[in-house]
């Protein structure tokens, strides 16, 4: 199997299946051939059982970076770029001063962002030239991040490298463009796959060498100011939860969401609840381990999705944990097919067995994202909730509202609301507390004016869903 999933022109990636089924990527310059330090750090993220949308994600990143590296690298010593930067005074200036790796690099986020509207000459050249599409921010921070990871990652080459640019006289270039110039004409003369060869792996030993002393390396990569549009907020507007969760088509559906609003579980692990990581009688949920599965099983590592994650207890609050026990129960009596997957939610449509003649019927989470989109935005059209705030939100926005919802209105140990960082870190499972600071901002004002909505709307669905069972008996 093979999957070329990103077109490219200077790069060519491939993600591969062994025999044996082992997934592995391959990174090819069209150029100067294999891009091994590529190649080992991607493939080492696969052996350390990182989840494979991860893996997949960064591999692209990764690619989309370095058919940019190649292209700059040969238009830097382009007739056109050097027009352009004779007539750009703002650019002029620091084209003699910087080395060829950092005019590369401080010109990749307006590659990404402005595109062929770049008032950066360099990647307004190479956007043109690669016909590249301008992307959203959020697609931009993850991309910069990916290579910032990339090259922090590189530490271990860097002596190695050293020692083999000055065994085989690659070029330095730490030096300005003009002397770099200089240095290519005193060899002899090159063809030109031989001329921009030389420049490439030269450039491309640079970035991991180079870029690895650097100890800020974001500091490289500095976008600029987001726009008040770019700004809003992430949380799913608490004052709707319950307007949302009663019009919610599935019980299925109700039930995965009630656990990501109220337990802070992300998408992809609330679809992939097993049988027994639920106890009925203490109304208890657990994530388990996913990370036990190794890159060697091969029947589910590339439907392995999510981040890691510190701990695997849900800190399931009311009145979704009500909620999610009542639309679990109805879930499993009235639309669950019958399977015997340890996975609790199910896709809904199943294939047959052409050996035995029998229906199977896949775990959700094996989804595509398109139908976890597609099935989130008719819920919300379904509550009329289509406004500009909401066409911004997808389903993390749950996550985000129970960070929020911890850090103001969660009653707390003390007789008061609202839990500090730390605590909401440990109940959000995260490993750093920067990332829960993303989540988890003050705003308690707002929310407390609110919470009392989804309360009651939620507590009249409880008595609901009792008077149900009282009818079916």
């Amino acid at each position: 199997m093979e999957k070329t999933t990103r077109k490219t022109k200077n790069i060519i990636k491939r993600e591969l299946k062994t025999s044996d089924g082992m997934i592995f990527y391959s990174f090819m310059s069209r150029t100067s051939g294999r891009i091994l330090e590529l190649e080992e750090h991607i493939n080492g993220m696969i052996i350390n059982s990182q989840p494979y949308n991860t893996v997949k994600s960064k591999a692209s990143d990764l690619a989309k970076f370095y058919d940019y590296f190649i292209e700059a690298s040969h238009v830097l010593h382009s007739k056109e770029y050097l027009l352009e930067i004779q007539n750009n005074r703002a650019y002029s200036a620091s084209h003699e001063l910087r080395s060829s790796l950092t005019t590369i690099f401080h010109s990749y986020p307006s590659f990404l962002l402005d595109g062929k509207l770049s008032k950066n000459p360099l990647a307004k050249i190479c956007a043109q030239n690669l016909d590249s599409s301008i992307l959203a921010r959020s697609s931009v921070s993850r991309m910069i991040s990916s290579l910032c990871d990339f090259i922090a990652a590189s530490n271990a080459l860097e002596h190695s490298l050293k020692q083999q640019r000055n065994i085989d006289g690659i070029i330095n270039v730490e030096q300005g463009l003009t002397a770099v110039g200089e240095e290519l004409g005193l060899i002899r003369v090159l063809s030109e796959r031989e001329r921009k060869a030389l420049i490439e792996n030269s450039y491309l030993a640079s970035c991991i060498s180079g870029g690895a002393k650097v100890t800020k390396i974001k500091n490289f990569f500095n976008l600029p100011k987001e726009t008040a549009k770019g700004s809003q907020d992430k949380d799913f507007p608490i004052e709707d939860v319950g307007r949302f969760l009663l019009n919610v088509k599935s019980h299925r559906d109700k039930a995965m969401y009630a656990l990501c609003f109220g337990g802070g579980l992300r998408i992809s692990e609330a679809s992939s609840i097993r049988l027994q990581d639920i106890n009925v009688l203490k109304e208890e949920v657990r994530l388990y381990d996913k990370g036990t599965i190794s890159y060697l099983d091969t029947m589910n590592y590339t439907t392995r999705r999510g981040k890691s994650i510190e701990h695997y207890s849900i800190h399931l609050i009311q009145p979704f944990k009500s909620f999610f026990f009542d639309e679990l129960t109805l879930y499993i009596e009235n639309e669950r097919p019958s399977s015997d997957s340890e996975f609790i939610f199910l896709q809904g449509r199943g294939t047959k067995n052409k050996v035995t003649g029998e229906m199977v019927y896949h775990p959700y989470y094996r989804s595509a994202q398109s139908t976890i989109k597609n099935t989130w935005d008719a819920n919300l059209k379904r509550a009329g909730l289509n406004t500009e705030r909401y066409e911004s939100l997808g389903t993390h926005s749950m996550r985000h509202f129970y960070g929020m919802y911890m850090k103001n209105c969660a009653p707390n140990d003390i007789g008061g609301v609202g839990y500090s960082d730390d605590d909401v870190q440990f109940f959000m499972r995260h490993a750093s507390i920067k990332s829960t600071q993303i989540y988890a901002r003050d705003n308690i004002e707002r929310m407390m004016q609110k919470i009392e909505i989804t309360n009651k709307a939620l507590a009249v669905r409880e008595s609901v869903f009792y008077e149900e069972g009282r009818n079916i008996d």
